[in-house]
């Protein structure tokens, strides 16, 4: 009986340790396929993931001889009932059963379950077991039950893992890039421009008057003017482009295989989106004005500027900090002409 026991623990043991070692979502999905497989003795198996729209996110199975699970879904099929009702399917004999995909039929398969894998009060995934013997897993049904519930915790965990990961590297206001990362991506790049010999632009900007904003508005305020600068940032760039937050007001992006001129018309896209689409801002929580954001930014290219990418984020902060000075000149110089005319004109009446 205590020998017995030891089994018991040792295999709930070995069946946790392979769940819980992936280090992603992959991985994860992979060893439920592997584990169900050994635990349950099944022929082959899959797991299928989905989003919040119901859309496959992820995949894994170990059959071959048929196209992926997510092609081989119908609208009206059995991986969309589980999803509905959120309760498993059993079919011992597939010969028997009018729902069956035809492909699985034909692919040699005789018997299979469909367990839903339920997290936050819903069909997160789809776990599927397949035997070439009919009635293979009638004597199975609970632990199959207890396999979904396990695999249920992994894909947990490797969400949990995924979160840690995205935390790690993200800024938690805007969701951009953090310093780390900007400058982890930055050596990446550098390495790959040796090699390939392809441009590379740094972007340096920040919100002008963005002190305004706080002292005038408020500090929450002046959040939502840098959600903003952000979500226009990211709007407008490649997937391939890193956008980050390296301090303040202050949004910093890499710009891979883009020249110098290129960078200067993505800015132009950033500020043209900026001036159409202004943004509300109220200490009050009263509706006031809207207020136009605008920034200022300095770009500089490999090779031209430098070839050393490092030295690029130097020659941008200076550049973006020389455009601050000459806007600034320009308000001012503005402010002035529009004093003296002021002046002129009441001397004149």
């Amino acid at each position: 009986m205590e020998e017995a026991k030891v089994e018991a623990f040792e295999k709930t043991y070995e069946v946790t340790r392979r769940l819980f070692s992936g280090s992603d979502l992959k991985s994860t999905l992979s060893a439920i396929v592997a584990v169900t497989v050994d635990l349950i003795g099944a022929d082959y198996a899959s797991v299928v993931l989905f989003d919040d729209e119901g859309q496959v996110l992820e995949e894994f199975e170990n059959l071959s001889n048929l196209k992926p699970l997510s092609k081989r879904m119908r609208s009206d099929g059995i991986t969309q009932r589980i999803i509905s009702t959120m309760k498993p399917v059993f079919v011992p004999d597939v010969l028997e059963h009018k729902d069956t995909n035809p492909a699985l039929k034909e692919s040699g398969i005789r018997s299979y379950v469909g367990m839903p894998l339920v997290s936050n009060g819903r069909a997160q995934a789809v776990l599927y077991v397949y035997s070439t013997k009919s009635n293979a897993f009638d004597r199975h049904h609970k632990m199959l039950t207890v396999m979904a519930r396990f695999a249920e915790l992994a894909l947990r965990n490797a969400d949990l893992v995924q979160e840690m990961k995205t935390l790690a590297i993200r800024d938690g206001l805007t969701g951009l890039y953090n310093y780390r990362y900007f400058y982890e991506r930055l050596d990446k790049e550098a390495e790959r421009v040796r090699e390939s010999g392809s441009p590379l632009s740094v972007v340096f900007m920040d919100l002008d008057n963005f002190k305004f904003i706080n002292d005038t508005y408020g500090h929450l305020c002046g959040d939502v003017a840098l959600k903003h600068f952000a979500r226009t940032c990211q709007r407008l760039v490649r997937s391939t482009d890193v956008v980050a937050r390296t301090g303040g007001d202050e949004i910093v992006m890499i710009l891979p295989s883009t020249t110098g001129e290129e960078a200067r018309c993505a800015v132009r896209r950033i500020r043209d989106a900026l001036a159409a689409s202004p943004i509300c801002l109220s200490e009050s929580g009263e509706p006031q004005q809207p207020m136009t954001l605008t920034m200022s930014a300095g770009v500089a290219s490999y090779p031209e500027d430098s070839k050393d990418v490092r030295e690029l984020v130097k020659i941008a902060d200076q550049r973006l900090l020389e455009e601050k000075r000459i806007r600034r000149g320009s308000i001012h110089s503005r402010r002035f002409c529009n004093r003296s005319e002021r002046h002129r004109t009441a001397h004149s009446m």
